[in-house]
């Protein structure tokens, strides 16, 4: 440590707070550059060999327990104030971890010695910590006072670990964000964006609106800045991910266009969003239903697009020409794009208006500053 720096804490130690995932969740920002860009300098360079070793230190303090699995001692999940054995917050990251560096190896074309060991943490890593409530902060330690963060279910936002595949996940991912901002008291515009952005994950658009008019009605300021003890940066920066979430998600491989919308919400304009996989996005939806959707590939990342239009569709390329694709579950097709192809989506025989137009607000606004 040098002076006016904070060492790292010792898990089962304290002093120093054993906070020892941080540096991990700063990494899922810089795989989520790699993820947009699919520049695999980021990859290599940056992600795998400092991913590595913040998964590594995890390694020296992972020790089985009884029942076969692998424990961590006590750390400290952000913001919370209690120290806590099988911290979701660190077990969340450091699955996340394992796999990712597992899957980086892959793409690199890298035999790393430690394979076997980040084979076996997923394999035997303990399981989250959970109640009646849903995710506990750790092993003995319920979620039980009201706070900002959801450092305790990291695996379900922005991790994506967790997303309600099954009925039984869905409901305790239900439970445990209604549990959370269920306690008034600490909650801050940071809760809400996050609250926004695990519903779009459910498709729960009417929720995520909700969660965001809980923002601006609450804090928000009328110069259109926010504050706690002072300003804080990230939550306006994640406000604008949950909208970004709402209108489309790219995790886990597939491209979801206009996920989790509020019915209110029945014209819509993207153009050229970036998704994971480098694609740009561009979509119409009018009275309601999705007219178009556009994908063009900068790095010929394999396509997965889960479009949201009824019926049969066709695709086509820019100049017309129809382009093979499979039909996936679920209104998902697999297409074939070279880096710099794109391809059109629309209802069988639709030939609609691909001009990008602002679109119309849909309600009156109040105005942002000082009466005049």
């Amino acid at each position: 440590m040098t002076d006016g720096g904070y060492g790292v804490g010792i898990p089962g130690q304290d002093p120093p707070t054993p906070e020892v995932g941080n540096l991990t969740w700063a990494l899922h920002n810089v795989w989520l550059s790699y993820r947009h860009t699919m520049d695999e300098s980021i990859l290599r360079d940056t992600l795998f060999p400092l991913l590595r070793k913040a998964v590594n230190y995890y390694l020296h303090f992972l020790a089985p327990g009884t029942d076969g699995k692998l424990h961590l001692p006590a750390t400290f999940s952000p913001e919370y104030g209690v120290n806590a054995p099988d911290c979701n917050y660190d077990l969340m990251l450091l699955r996340w971890g394992c796999r990712t560096l597992l899957d980086s190896a892959r793409q690199l074309g890298v035999h790393d010695p430690l394979t076997a060991r980040w084979q076996e943490v997923l394999a035997k890593l303990a399981p989250y910590p959970v109640d009646a409530n849903g995710f506990m902060i750790g092993a003995g330690v319920p979620f039980a006072k009201s706070h900002r963060h959801y450092s305790h279910m990291l695996a379900v936002y922005p991790l994506y670990e967790l997303t309600g595949a099954t009925p039984g996940e869905r409901a305790l991912i239900e439970k445990s964000l209604a549990h959370w901002v269920g306690f008034e008291g600490a909650l801050q515009g940071y809760t809400f964006t996050g609250a926004a952005s695990m519903s779009a994950l459910l498709g729960k658009g009417e929720d995520a609106l909700k969660y965001l008019g809980q923002l601006m009605s609450r804090f928000i300021q009328a110069n259109t800045m926010y504050k706690e003890s002072g300003p804080v940066i990230e939550t306006p920066l994640s406000a604008a991910q949950s909208l970004h979430d709402m209108v489309c998600q790219s995790w886990g491989g597939t491209i979801r266009v206009f996920p989790a919308l509020p019915a209110a919400w029945r014209e819509l304009t993207v153009h050229d969003f970036r998704t994971q996989g480098a694609f740009l996005l561009s979509a119409v939806r009018e009275e309601g239903r999705t007219r178009w959707v556009r994908v063009t590939s900068e790095a010929g990342a394999p396509c997965v697009v889960r479009h949201g239009m009824d019926g049969p569709i066709e695709i086509r390329d820019r100049h017309g020409r129809p382009v093979k694709y499979e039909e996936l579950a679920d209104g998902t097709v697999r297409i074939g794009l070279r880096k710099g192809d794109s391809a059109l989506i629309t209802a069988e025989g639709d030939r609609p208006d691909l001009t990008i137009r602002p679109v119309a607000p849909n309600a009156a606004a109040p105005r942002w500053g000082l009466p005049v």
